[in-house]
């Protein structure tokens, strides 16, 4: 006899019931206990569930708004959501070819004393991810209070260590990881994703204010390729022929400055005669999709490319040449 989650409802069964297996399922694989695992929309439910919820918890307990710090430029969700919330950021700025200097990222960490260190690896938009050997430094030179959230949704095509790892190193700090399947598993059309964490305590929170519907086609199709280590390498493939095609491409132009991307993302700068608008505006006529600087903080001088296909990149490369 299988029992329904009265939380839930009775209609809602065979996609409650799948939800906890995958959960469990990853739990079991990074050695985690129930609950430690909550299976959601993906990256942007990830984000404004953790942040929300802590913003809320904070103003109540403690009486004044969330610090959160972290590397910038970052992903556009996680800074409005940081907006939203009305949290206090704390923003570290990436040099000028978008390298994170880890000295100033520690010491501000040490001068600030946020209530959330965010780690976004590798970073969105630039596609650099953090050296493991610089995350392990981050990580260990937080307070013992601190949270620790290392958002892992976009890919990383470079050698990096696991999760599962961290999660052993550091059985004493508070980590709170973002996956997302639609980035790994190319179900961005379906929306899948999750948060892991170490603290029992964090996971039981986060839990009870949790999205508690889910789509089933979503969880079916994750059932099956959840364990398909052929998608993900597939990606990185892509991901590492789309990058040779842009290092080629625009080394001969010397008017655009590619900065090398390992992930799902790219960022170029562009000439000072042609704008992030225009360019996007274009592209969007020949159905390439691209997202300006000024969309995401990065200025009008900036664009933001996918690294979706090496087609979508070769024509890409092609319309924008008409422009120079």
């Amino acid at each position: 006899m299988s029992l329904i989650d009265l939380n839930f409802g009775e209609n809602y069964k065979e996609e409650i019931d799948l939800k906890h297996k995958l959960e469990r399922k990853i739990e079991l694989k990074l050695g985690l206990g129930s609950k430690q695992v909550l299976l959601n929309y993906g990256a942007n439910s990830n984000l404004l569930l953790l942040f929300s919820a802590f913003s809320a918890e904070t103003l109540f307990k403690k009486k004044r708004r969330l610090k959160v710090l972290l590397d910038v430029p970052n992903y556009f969700f996680t800074l409005r959501q940081i907006e939203e919330w009305h949290i206090n950021q704390i923003a570290v700025q990436r040099d000028s070819d978008f390298n994170l200097s880890i000295p100033e990222f520690i010491s501000k960490i040490k001068k600030a004393n946020p209530d959330i260190v965010v780690v976004t690896t590798p970073n969105n938009p630039t596609g650099k991810p953090v050296k493991d050997d610089d995350l392990l430094k981050i990580i260990r030179s937080v307070k013992k209070e601190t949270i620790v959230l290392i958002d892992r949704c976009c890919l990383n095509t470079l050698p990096e260590i696991s999760t599962k790892e961290i999660l052993l190193k550091f059985p004493n700090k508070k980590l709170v990881f973002a996956h997302s399947f639609s980035k790994s598993h190319n179900m961005s059309d379906r929306r899948a994703g999750y948060t892991a964490t170490n603290v029992k305590e964090i996971g039981e929170f986060l839990y009870r204010k949790a999205d508690l519907n889910h789509n089933l086609s979503a969880l079916q199709y994750l059932d099956e390729v959840i364990d398909n280590n052929k998608i993900v390498n597939g990606n990185k493939k892509r991901i590492r022929e789309c990058n040779k095609i842009l290092k080629r491409a625009f080394a001969k132009l010397e008017s655009t400055i590619y900065y090398e991307s390992h992930s799902n993302f790219a960022v170029i700068k562009l000439p000072s005669n042609i704008e992030a608008a225009l360019v996007e505006q274009e592209m969007k006529k020949e159905n390439i999709l691209v997202m300006g600087g000024h969309r995401i903080g990065l200025g009008n001088e900036y664009i933001r490319i996918h690294m979706s296909s090496v087609e979508g990149i070769e024509k890409f490369i092609e319309v924008y040449k008409l422009y120079l």
